[in-house]
């Protein structure tokens, strides 16, 4: 049916494209998608004289393009956090014949809304340049509004939808008093995602639109358009409230890019916040290693010499007693070992602890102006050599 339709009105194949992002679907497919086709047909080609009884003399033209919208589909007065919004997709086609005057529009949208605005425009209580379509002119003219009525309706609600998005954000930012996890991560650039794709829909709309008024100023100049000169006032008009649409475009669009840049900060912040407190755990952890660290270096002499004074190698009483007695020379003697054999441990442990920092400061050499210019490490394969510093001339000449 709709292919007969498309053949019997000569409809552009190109529209076959913009109406395949429509369909029964759980979620809105192709969201990026956005194109402008034209053609012009203002010379009658060679051996054709149009078909009268249909009303087309030869010379027309047509073209399709693609515009979205945004409306609230569920209002919560409550809470407005809980809205719930949707980016919605209209193809239009429009093709009138410059002679006689015959004008087809074909409108694919999901709803009743357009179709209900478009009733407005044309009926008893429209403007009369807005439904008279008696002569060639005034179905150009016509044409024209309806136009301006679709990218009106692009225009629609987005303002709202950018507020709401900055309401969302701002609560969202709010209420995170706890310690920020990587699901919070996960929620800022789910919403610096859904402003992106608000910032792409708002710049194709705008293309759309340069393209719709570069392709009437175009048709204005051009010579074999019958009507350039009884529309050109027209056309003026028309191209110069499209322009007043893609300004009101550009600000919503620098508005969003601002919000993406806010929430991308934010998230950066909580990036940081999360690697401060990885960092803060790990110099806690640092710190009760070292007190272990340090503790077994003060137990671990003494251990050591009363383990070995537990041996048969020294034993200071008989066998045959059945209880031990203290023995003053075994405590001195453990004492004057343990003492010093523990000053000697942690002195040890100092010593090679400095050595190991000097050691790792010679590695790490100073930043100077050729630092920043070139790299102090050049890659061989999987091996890292450190490339030799040449001595600046006043060392040389101190030498």
């Amino acid at each position: 049916m709709l292919l007969e339709l498309f053949t019997f009105h000569q409809v552009k194949p190109d529209y076959l494209d913009f109406i395949s992002v429509f369909g029964l679907q759980s979620e809105v497919r192709d969201l990026r998608f956005s194109s402008f086709r034209e053609q012009k047909n203002l010379k009658l080609q060679h051996g054709s004289s149009g078909i009268g009884n249909l009303g087309r003399l030869g010379k027309h033209y047509q073209l399709c393009y693609h515009l979205k919208g945004v409306t609230c589909t569920s209002e919560d007065h409550n809470d407005q956090s809980k809205n719930q919004w949707s980016i919605r997709q209209a193809a239009f086609y429009h093709q009138l014949d410059v002679v006689g005057g015959n004008a087809l529009w074909i409108v694919t949208k999901g709803g009743l809304d357009i179709q209900q605005r478009f009733k407005e425009l044309t009926g008893n209580g429209a403007r009369t340049e807005d439904k008279a379509f008696g002569t060639p002119d005034e179905c150009f003219r016509s044409s024209l509004s309806a136009h301006l009525l679709f990218c009106h309706w692009s225009t629609e609600d987005w303002r709202g939808y950018i507020k709401w998005l900055e309401y969302t954000i701002e609560k969202d930012a709010r209420h995170h008093h706890h310690i920020y996890t990587a699901r919070d991560i996960q929620h800022l650039q789910r919403w610096a995602e859904k402003v992106r794709e608000v910032t792409s829909v708002l710049k194709a709309n705008v293309d759309v639109m340069s393209s719709l008024r570069r392709f009437y100023t175009d048709l204005r100049d051009n010579e074999e358009f019958p009507m350039r000169g009884s529309c050109s006032d027209d056309i003026s008009v028309f191209a110069s409230q499209l322009g007043n649409l893609i300004d009101d475009f550009k600000l919503q669009i620098d508005r969003a890019d601002a919000l993406v840049r806010i929430t991308t900060d934010r998230m950066e912040l909580v990036k940081q916040h999360r690697l401060e407190r990885l960092n803060l755990n790990m110099e806690n952890e640092a710190i009760i290693v070292r007190i272990i660290t340090i503790v077994t270096l003060i137990y671990l002499p003494a251990t050591f010499v009363s383990t070995f004074f537990s041996t048969d190698v020294v034993r200071f009483q008989g066998q045959g007693q059945e209880k031990g007695n203290f023995s003053n020379v075994a405590m001195v003697r453990w004492v004057q070992v343990t003492l010093p054999l523990t000053v000697l441990t942690i002195v040890f442990a100092y010593i090679w602890k400095s050595l190991a920092e000097r050691r790792s400061q010679r590695e790490v050499l100073p930043m100077d102006a050729e630092d920043l210019r070139w790299p102090l490490w050049i890659s061989d394969k999987w091996k890292w050599h450190p490339r030799s510093r040449k001595a600046s001339p006043s060392v040389e000449s101190k030498v």
